[in-house]
Parts: C-alpha cells; sequence; structure tokens
C-alpha cells in the first residue's frame, strides 16, 4: 500500500493508521509520506507558511506520524527524510506486525 500526505490532510491519524493495519495482508507493506515537523530552519519556513496560509499547501500541516503507525501495530523498517526544492518529506516502509 502507498500513501502521499493523506495523514497531513486529516486530523485523525491514529484512525488512519488503524484503517492502513485493518486493509493490509498479514506482513503487509505500506509506504507513507508526510510532511513533517523539523528543526532545520526551512522547515520552520513551510510550518510558519502553513500557518500563515494554509490554503497554499491545501490545507496540508505537518505531522508526527510515526508514533500513530507503531500504535496500530506497525514496524517501521525504514525511515528516511528527504526535501525537493526545499520541501521536507518523511517517508516511513512499514510492515503489519500480527497482533
Amino acid at each position: 500500500m502507498t500513501n502521499e500526505y493523506y495523514g497531513n490532510l486529516k486530523r485523525t491519524s491514529d484512525r488512519i493508521t488503524s484503517e492502513f493495519y485493518r486493509v493490509l495482508k498479514p506482513q503487509g507493506m505500506a509506504v507513507i509520506s508526510v510532511f513533517p515537523f523539523g528543526k532545520r530552519r526551512i522547515r520552520w519556513f513551510w510550518y510558519r507558511v502553513v500557518r500563515k496560509m494554509p490554503g497554499l499547501l491545501t490545507g496540508c500541516r505537518p505531522v508526527s506520524f510515526r508514533e500513530h503507525l507503531i500504535n496500530a501495530g506497525f514496524t517501521i523498517e525504514e525511515h528516511l527524510e528527504i526535501s525537493q526544492n526545499t520541501f521536507p518529506s518523511a517517508v516511513f516502509i512499514a510492515r503489519k506486525l500480527n497482533k
């Protein structure tokens, strides 16, 4: 399953990750990219853009998604921090654990 930035649009990240868990087969893999919070100066620039002009990024807001994936029952196999034209992205490759 692949998901790009949907978690940034909804306020209920736990419900989203629970649904990801529900639809994946056992040992299924999810690749999820989100707009993360960050400590680098350029990320704070984007955070300020979101706060002042949310429509510019279509309502996208920064989220911390790692904890939501773990709480839903995923194990994080890889976590990448990337940037394209200064816009930050966090990419998670996660596998469904059997509960």
